[in-house]
């Protein structure tokens, strides 16, 4: 024998039932993270990789009929939420014009709430992140047509220099096509999915074919060049992105410093590394 349909206002009872359990569980989850920071002391309040690695499983295991963008939205908000109860937590973001957009890329990944400054220029949003005045900044990817780029302030092997640590958004670009990075002062973290930027010196003359191919050989093919420009003492840096994590001290790297020719690669440096953004096929 069927069961009777359930009338709404049972339904709104379940509904509510269901609410209170979900709020009582989340403050478990902030008591947990008020444990957390207090172990910490004085520790790192942020950690992109690990909240990568969180959406991802979660994204995995979501079977409801809500789209997993929305998943990864709330879930978003409660990450930075709870980051900001631990500590200082703000955001510098360039915007060079009303609306273009990377405002709310920066709030779709650390929260509507969050305290948010808003700069014209990408290098004031550098500044503001070394200086401490911001916790996170919020720069456009490097571009070739650039004609002041950002990325040269972040050249340094100091491990509490500004690092790229995040590509935005995670769930790929939105309905206007932006993207960003997201730098801070702090060493990036490994996921199982990560994109490494690296900073790779060169002679002025090296052709494309044999920096890929000293690239290649050290174990770094690049996935893209973002960007090129050449120095005061003759020389060429190249911003490129490769598969995979690349650590500071990498041996790749050391292989790179040491692959010079005379006319090839005289130094690399690592800019950051980020979590992989979700595949269009994991968000369906």
């Amino acid at each position: 024998m069927s069961r009777p349909p359930a009338s709404l206002d049972s339904l709104r009872d379940e509904i509510d039932a269901l609410d209170d359990q979900m709020l009582d569980l989340l403050m478990q989850r902030c008591a947990v993270v008020d444990r957390i920071a207090a172990a910490k002391q004085g520790g790192p309040i942020l950690r992109p990789g690990r909240e990568a690695m969180i959406l991802r499983r979660l994204v995995g295991r979501w079977k409801g009929s809500m789209p997993k963008r929305n998943l990864v939205r709330i879930w978003r908000e409660l990450l930075s939420g709870l980051v900001g109860v631990q500590g200082p937590f703000s955001i510098a973001v360039w915007m060079p014009e009303r609306g273009a957009g990377y405002l709310e890329v920066a709030r779709n990944q650390y929260g509507a709430y969050t305290p948010t400054s808003s700069h014209q220029s990408p290098s004031q949003v550098v500044r503001e992140v070394t200086s401490g005045n911001a916790t996170v900044g919020i720069l456009p990817l490097p571009r070739w047509e650039d004609e002041a780029p950002w990325w040269p302030l972040i050249l340094s092997n100091a491990p509490d220099a500004p690092h790229i640590v995040a590509r935005l958004p995670l769930t790929g670009p939105g309905p206007m096509g932006i993207e960003a990075l997201a730098i801070a002062c702090m060493t990036p973290e490994q996921t199982e999915d990560d994109h490494s930027v690296l900073a790779v010196e060169t002679g002025p003359d090296i052709s494309r074919s044999a920096f890929t191919d000293v690239l290649t050989t050290a174990g770094l093919p690049p996935r893209a060049v973002w960007d090129a420009r050449p120095t005061a003492d003759d020389a060429r840096i190249h911003v490129i992105e490769v598969r995979g994590f690349v650590q500071p001290d990498d041996t790749r790297l050391l292989a790179l410093r040491g692959a010079s020719d005379g006319g090839g690669i005289r130094n690399a440096l690592l800019l950051g590394a980020y979590a992989t953004p979700l595949p269009a096929d994991a968000l369906e």
